[in-house]
């Protein structure tokens, strides 16, 4: 989820370049600022109003990128996420996706996480504008499995040079050691998820576009005291080169 917005960024990129400028370039490079009135990671609630930069290198099918999340307040830590990925084509309806990610939380203390590799699988199809994706994760330090389905479509709007993108989805998480630096017996946590996001990308020259978004997750099976619904939005801008 938190990967919709450099994939949006990266599409608007990959839009702002004509056919000739993509021939003579054998890579490419999204840029995002983005400020988020609330980070959500598959339907919880990470921290309050976020600054979330990230650059994402992209060459061919594969691609490599850091994503952060930085809290305006400091009643949460920082983030950092370090990927990278391969996606295959196999028509023009169906493509594959593998794709994994480290995950680094240089502030985290005593037995919070301070660390997590994630490995990951997706395919999705196509058919009418209409995209429909299922992925699978697994997280190797907290030993975790999370299968997330969603549907998705986007409405150009040419004359103004902008798109509007919706996407609903759900998922799953089971985890068997969701708090690995604690001390004693290990702590299981499994919980549903769902929600909705719909994205205005809005071109403001061949390489930079603006991107408002409002986003709602709601989660069930969690401790008591943890939000189970949210309503937040985002505004960014991207830059490709």
């Amino acid at each position: 989820m938190k990967k919709t917005a450099i994939l949006l960024a990266a599409l608007a990129a990959g839009a702002g370049l004509s056919a000739a400028e993509q021939q003579k370039s054998s890579y490419s490079v999204t840029t995002e600022y983005t400020y988020a009135s609330e980070y959500i990671f598959r339907g919880v609630e990470q921290a309050d109003a976020s600054i979330q930069p990230s650059v994402e290198i992209t060459s061919g099918d594969a691609y490599f990128g850091i994503w952060s999340n930085q809290p305006v307040t400091k009643r949460a830590s920082n983030e950092f996420d370090i990927y990278g990925g391969y996606k295959y084509k196999f028509n023009n309806e169906l493509s594959f996706e593998g794709v994994g990610t480290y995950y680094w939380y240089p502030e985290a203390r005593g037995q919070e996480t301070k660390q997590s590799y994630e490995v990951g699988l997706g395919a999705t199809y196509t058919l009418k504008g209409i995209a429909t994706s299922v992925y699978y994760y697994y997280d190797i330090r907290t030993e975790t499995d999370t299968v997330q389905t969603s549907v998705g479509y986007s409405l150009p709007l040419e004359a103004i040079g902008s798109s509007v993108d919706f996407s609903v989805f759900y998922g799953f998480v089971d985890g068997r050691d969701v708090a690995p630096y604690a001390t004693g017996r290990k702590q299981m946590q499994s919980y549903g998820y769902y929600g909705a996001d719909a994205n205005y990308n809005y071109k403001l020259n061949e390489k930079s576009s603006v991107v408002a978004g409002v986003h709602y997750a709601a989660n069930k099976n969690l401790p008591a005291g943890t939000p189970d619904s949210n309503l937040w939005f985002t505004l960014g801008l991207s830059v490709g080169f």
